[in-house]
């Protein structure tokens, strides 16, 4: 068996050419090198190199085994990559979120349902989540659209609703409702972690200036004490935490209204089957 810190060092030398740069690379000495070049080769019983007064080439043999040398190293680096990230999922629940809400519902269910489990969460826009649960970079995520694919099992867990909250003083309090154009060239105040929410709102209101807010206790205190508008959700409408003194109006984009699906692969459902059976398409509302 071939070590592969030898093939590491077969690799070096073939790429940088020379004796003293693979040396500089490899943070070693060019005798030492030159050592593990004799042990290779006197390991594989073939000649690799051509030797001569301070110099060494690879012979026919030589680069012929280049490719496979490296292609090894890869191997290696996945196979440790790999049985990492398995062990990682065996202690750690990694989830894709589309958006705040899904994640302020699920989180505490996951937590119960999971206990002494870590629980990674990430919040982003949901395009790549069903790649993203393939590749196992997640076990679980939660996004607006029921993703494509035999192998994903996805289920309803609720649904939200945008509204925009303005002052009663604002031109658009006199509409029973509003369109994301509407607001188009307007100042909105907006929370900056609101995933697949940013595109949508953006697409749609391009000359708009949002003033973006990374932390959610600046973005609640300038929504109490100023005069922009902002985006608020349903859900939190219906649990009485719109903030007073302010008139709510429903955006009625077909955008402004979606679904949630919690997903995983189809073979692991077995091991989230008390979650999906906990959570049903009223679960998020």
């Amino acid at each position: 068996m071939i070590e592969t810190n030898l093939l590491a060092q077969f690799a070096a030398f073939a790429d940088a050419g020379t004796l003293t740069r693979a040396a500089e690379k490899l943070h070693t000495s060019q005798p030492a090198l030159t050592r593990a070049m004799k042990k290779l080769e006197l390991e594989l019983g073939v000649p690799l190199f051509v030797r001569s007064k301070n110099h060494l080439e690879l012979t026919e043999t030589g680069r012929y085994a280049v490719p496979y040398a490296k292609r090894v190293l890869q191997e290696n680096l996945d196979f440790c990559s790999r049985i990492r990230s398995y062990d990682r999922s065996l202690h750690t629940l990694s989830i894709g979120y589309c958006a705040p809400v899904p994640q302020t519902v699920l989180t505490p269910i996951i937590n119960i349902l999971f206990e002494g489990m870590t629980l990674s969460v990430d919040m982003k826009d949901d395009a790549a989540f069903a790649e993203n649960l393939r590749n196992r970079t997640y076990q679980l995520a939660v996004t607006h659209k029921i993703p494509d694919g035999d192998d994903l099992l996805a289920k309803k867990c609720g649904s939200e609703k945008l509204y925009l909250s303005i002052l009663p003083s604002d031109p658009l309090a006199f509409y029973p409702e509003v369109h994301l154009q509407d607001l188009d060239g307007r100042p909105i105040l907006l929370f900056s972690q609101i995933g697949f929410w940013m595109e949508i709102t953006r697409h749609k209101t391009p000359n708009t200036r949002y003033l973006l807010q990374v932390q959610r206790d600046s973005f609640l205190e300038l929504a109490q004490n100023s005069d922009y508008p902002f985006f608020v959700s349903s859900y939190f409408m219906r649990r009485g935490e719109a903030i007073p003194g302010r008139i709510n109006l429903p955006l009625v984009d077909e955008e402004c209204q979606t679904d949630y699906y919690l997903v995983c692969l189809k073979n692991e459902a077995r091991r989230y089957e008390p979650l999906f059976r906990q959570i049903d398409e009223r679960t998020i509302h």
